[in-house]
């Protein structure tokens, strides 16, 4: 890799941590478009694998730093989230040999204007108090995150992206609760996934790089090294955001997003 090569991988780690610890999305819904421009002879599912590997890096960076919050957590729901997700990943990401390339894009792109749309008008929350959810509502956040987990599989967007915007419409998930759930998630859904990215027979080699199946090993460690140096700041800049300034800036990063892929691979 060239020095410009690595110098958008160190930029991507960096962000990438960022909107983890922030808003609770992994990054994968950022490295897709990117990694597509960076990367264009790269098939469709290594560049899926290569995101949720960071992702899942990402993820158990920031979860050091919050669990020294001590913030209180539905562990019962945490636990079928993260099986519904595993579930929906495993689906997705087979399903996703058997859709052209093109179709799949424009799912994504449909994905992030739609996620966008609906953070937008999510209300504030920044007063909610911790609550013990019911049981229809565990019911319903896995539900949520079994089609969540279905979507990321399909697309490479990464789970959070996806279901940081369900899951806080949860009544008893508290913003400052939804990036720690989502982190959690993404760590064992994108585990419960890794098998099939690591697996799957692949007859392409990108020259020059290390791999492990559909996972580039080289673009990883790049971008994980960067991520790891930025989580010491993302906690803090988390805690000082409100819920109305964290829904505007998610909703205009996924609607960005959305267009720039559009523009790049369907237009």
């Amino acid at each position: 890799m060239d020095i410009s090569l690595i110098a958008m991988l160190i930029a991507c780690g960096i962000i990438t941590n960022m909107m983890s610890a922030i808003f609770g999305i992994g990054g994968g819904v950022l490295m897709v478009p990117i990694f597509l421009t960076l990367f264009p002879h790269f098939p469709i599912q290594m560049v899926a694998a290569t995101s949720l590997s960071i992702v899942i890096a990402t993820a158990c960076i920031n979860l050091i730093n919050f669990i020294r919050l001590r913030i209180p957590l539905s562990y019962k729901s945490l636990t079928l989230w993260s099986l519904g997700m595993i579930v929906g990943v495993q689906l997705g990401f087979e399903l996703s040999f058997y859709v052209p390339r093109d179709y799949i894009v424009g799912f994504f792109v449909l994905t992030m204007i739609t996620l966008s749309i609906k953070t937008f008008l999510k209300r504030p929350n920044d007063g909610k108090e911790c609550t013990t959810p019911t049981t229809k509502e565990s019911l319903k956040g896995t539900l949520f995150c079994t089609i969540g987990g279905g979507i990321a599989g399909f697309t490479g967007i990464g789970g959070g992206s996806i279901m940081a915007p369900l899951i806080n419409q949860l009544n008893f998930v508290t913003k400052k609760q939804v990036p720690i759930y989502t982190n959690y998630m993404m760590v064992i859904g994108g585990l419960g996934s890794m098998y099939g990215y690591i697996t799957k027979p692949i007859d392409f080699v990108a020259q020059g790089m290390w791999q492990l199946g559909y996972i580039n090993l080289t673009v990883v460690m790049t971008v994980v090294a960067a991520s790891f140096v930025t989580s010491f700041f993302s906690i803090k800049i988390s805690n000082l955001l409100s819920s109305r300034v964290a829904n505007l800036l998610l909703g205009l990063i996924l609607l960005a997003i959305g267009l720039y892929t559009f523009c790049l691979e369907i237009l």
